[in-house]
């Protein structure tokens, strides 16, 4: 669904009661500028991001050739 900003500054609980089913976009001069999602929803694509971006700093680590090093080895270089 998509909704002008202004539009949706009066519909305001009704758009957030149709984000648990879909996500809803607010436009601005017909481009879409924000959007009311689930905040179930939210929460997962913030976690599968960070999951993305800790695989490739893995992988970029990996490509570096850098030393491997035990978890415990980890946690004393820590003092944890």
């Amino acid at each position: 669904m998509e909704i002008t900003a202004t539009k949706a500054r009066d519909q305001l609980g009704r758009l957030i009661d149709r984000a648990h089913s879909e996500p809803v976009y607010l436009t601005r001069h017909n481009r879409r500028v924000g959007a009311i999602v689930d905040v179930d929803t939210l929460d997962r694509l913030l976690e599968a991001a960070e999951e993305l971006e800790d695989i490739a700093a893995y992988d970029a680590a990996k490509a570096e050739g850098g030393e491997s090093v035990t978890l415990d080895e980890l946690r004393r270089e820590l003092g944890l």
